[in-house]
């Protein structure tokens, strides 16, 4: 299961001076198969984003890796990485080369 962020540009917040600002504003966060799944368990959860006015089709969302994915990817790089490195070497560097993309990955979560 995936866990979502939704957001949206509607509205404004008021600032610790008083003055109104125009941002993002969060919602909530929801998990669920897909997007769609998410979006129905936010709403149960938090039935006031309708009831205020908000629509729930203009919101925006993102995906948010969860722990148990983060550790799944990183244990898919560590266990590539020897063998993909040896190739890449072997291979005499090249552009398109898995191991660029597992080196780009693993730099994201030293």
């Amino acid at each position: 299961m995936s866990e979502y962020i939704f957001y949206t540009t509607a509205g404004f917040t008021q600032a610790p001076n008083g003055n109104n600002v125009e941002n993002c504003q969060v919602l909530g966060r929801a998990f669920g198969k897909n997007i769609k799944e998410a979006r129905c368990n936010l709403i149960k959860e938090n039935p006031w984003i309708e009831e205020v006015g908000f629509d729930m089709e203009d919101l925006l969302v993102m995906q948010l890796l969860t722990e148990e994915q983060k550790a799944d990817i990183k244990a898919v790089i560590d266990y590539l990485w020897e063998d993909e490195h040896k190739h890449f070497q072997e291979e005499h560097y090249p552009k398109n080369h898995i191991y660029r993309i597992l080196k780009r990955l693993k730099s994201s979560y030293k």
